[in-house]
């Protein structure tokens, strides 16, 4: 399982938690807000012995950039979104 790290809006709570790259953890363990995690980007770590004979060291690469692509994503999307606020604000 890869490890991806978060960090909460309310609380700025920066942690850890393994889980398959299709997971999202949404709710802050530590003070609790709901949808307030931001998954932060992460870069590959391949544990050669947690590696089996099903999936090539190679796939485990691209699937992270994958999940950080997707991230990423999030990011412009919610940059743009808060750039377009601001500039609506100031009307």
């Amino acid at each position: 399982m890869p490890k991806y790290f978060y960090s909460c809006q309310e609380c700025e709570y920066l942690f850890g938690a393994y889980h398959s790259p299709k997971e999202k953890l949404k709710n802050c363990p530590q003070c609790g807000t709901i949808d307030g995690l931001v998954r932060k980007v992460n870069k590959v770590f391949i544990n050669k012995q947690d590696t089996n004979e099903l999936k090539q060291v190679g796939d485990l690469t691209k699937e992270f950039i994958e999940v950080n692509r997707e991230v990423l994503k999030d990011y412009r999307k919610e940059l743009g979104n808060n750039e377009y606020n601001d500039n609506n604000s100031s009307d």
